[in-house]
């Protein structure tokens, strides 16, 4: 037994030591980590701030790209007045000859639709739409469409949409 006494002891003196030069790695790491995390923080908010502006200047930059004037329209009815500014104006034809143009606000209603001189719906949601056929009031630009004191059912729409998209 004072074999295995003996080499008891030893295993035990041996895994004490190696856990003793664990410990003092593992400190020695954590004082090499604290010297070193100011330098990495520096970078790290200058890769950040490099990262925020990056994204904002490219979006607006296909912000302007994407809608280059805004669109506004104003509905006005007997008992209110609507205000609309469409996000996505699709139009079909080609610049300078549109042949339609539809305004939705992200996808959803309020809706502007005209065909040429043929006809214009508003749809805004709340009853049922606005509509004429033969409307005066209406020019079409390049690129985009005005509406002058435009007679749409019994409400009137004035402003402008820039097309955002192209189809056709």
């Amino acid at each position: 037994m004072s074999t295995i006494a003996v080499i008891g002891l030893l295993a035990l003196s041996g895994c004490a030591g190696s856990s003793n030069d664990d410990t003092d790695q593992s400190t020695s790491e954590a004082e090499a980590s604290q010297t070193q995390s100011p330098v990495q923080t520096e970078e790290s908010e200058t890769s950040e701030t490099e990262q925020t502006e990056s994204p904002a200047e490219s979006s607006s930059d296909s912000e302007t790209s994407k809608n280059p004037k805004k669109s506004k329209l104003t509905l006005s009815t007997d008992s209110d007045e609507v205000t609309i500014e469409p996000t996505d104006v699709y139009c079909s034809g080609s610049p300078g000859n549109i042949d339609h143009i539809i305004g939705k606000t992200y996808d959803e209603l309020p809706l502007v639709k005209a065909e040429k001189t043929k006809f214009v719906m508003v749809k805004t949601g709340h009853g049922r739409p606005y509509k004429a056929n033969g409307p005066n009031g209406i020019d079409y630009g390049d690129k985009s469409v005005s509406f002058d004191e435009t007679k749409v059912g019994t409400a009137v729409l004035n402003g402008t949409m820039a097309c955002t998209e192209w189809e056709d």
